[in-house]
């Protein structure tokens, strides 16, 4: 726990993550004002208080949250590589498993405080700006937001398998958002591919709303978590065998 500790308090300390925070939170803010002018000037409802909190996590899921989490990714392995950061934490009478479980956990934590704010901000921005706001939308919104947490998790210890063969932060990153737009954009070239991804799931939240808990559905979740055991355990390797 004390290891989990000085890597969280490393990550929320840094200038991008507090400002990422504060995007997250203000991000929502902004957007409801203008989706209630908008639609007083068309006459025409395209969002209402219920579904704002679904529209705004769509965007997060698919864009915003990927590349906070490839800057995390980034900064917790190739970044403190770079700095010698790493070298000194090995030092110390802890094993790599359990300082590789703390970034892990660290970066599971930061995607969990980030989708809480930006369920907080745009269901206070619903019930302000937007009709229609529910208690049951908001609930809802809450197990939607709830479940986007493990696709995007999927991601992220992909990522981190793959940014451990890097010695730079910066090159890491760039590779980390090339990599996931290219699992974006492959399933349109090749579908069949796209089944295979976590990519494939990362709105996954809308089938739970739609079909409720089908055999489809406890497929593709035992697919992530095995996805998830495979490139926590190759991630890991990764990190033992690495020389600091």
């Amino acid at each position: 726990m004390q290891n989990l500790s000085n890597e969280w308090m490393k990550l929320i300390r840094k200038r991008s993550t507090i400002a990422f925070f504060i995007i997250s939170a203000f991000f929502p803010i902004l957007v409801g004002p203008s989706v209630n002018i908008l639609q007083n000037r068309i006459g025409f409802t395209l969002f209402d208080g219920e579904s704002f909190s679904l529209i705004i996590l769509s965007l997060a899921v698919i864009i915003y949250l990927p590349l906070l989490l490839a800057q995390a990714v980034s900064d917790l392995f190739p970044g403190e590589l770079e700095k010698n950061v790493l070298a000194f934490i090995l030092v110390r009478p802890i094993s790599r498993l359990k300082i590789f479980n703390s970034k892990i956990l660290c970066i599971a934590l930061y995607l969990m405080t980030l989708l809480l704010i930006i369920y907080i901000s745009s269901n206070l921005t619903g019930a302000i700006w937007l009709q229609n706001f529910t208690f049951k939308g908001m609930l809802m919104g809450g197990f939607a937001y709830l479940l986007s947490w493990f696709p995007l998790m999927a991601i992220t210890l992909f990522l981190v398998f793959f940014v451990q063969w890097f010695g730079s932060s910066s090159r890491a990153l760039t590779f980390s958002i090339i990599l996931y737009f290219m699992m974006v954009v492959l399933p349109f070239i090749f579908p069949k591919v796209g089944l295979w991804l976590p990519t494939y799931d990362i709105t996954w939240y809308q089938r739970w709303i739609n079909n409720g808990l089908s055999m489809v559905v406890m497929g593709r979740a035992v697919y992530l978590l095995s996805w998830c055991s495979l490139f926590f355990t190759l991630g890991y390797y990764q990190f033992k065998k690495k020389e600091y």
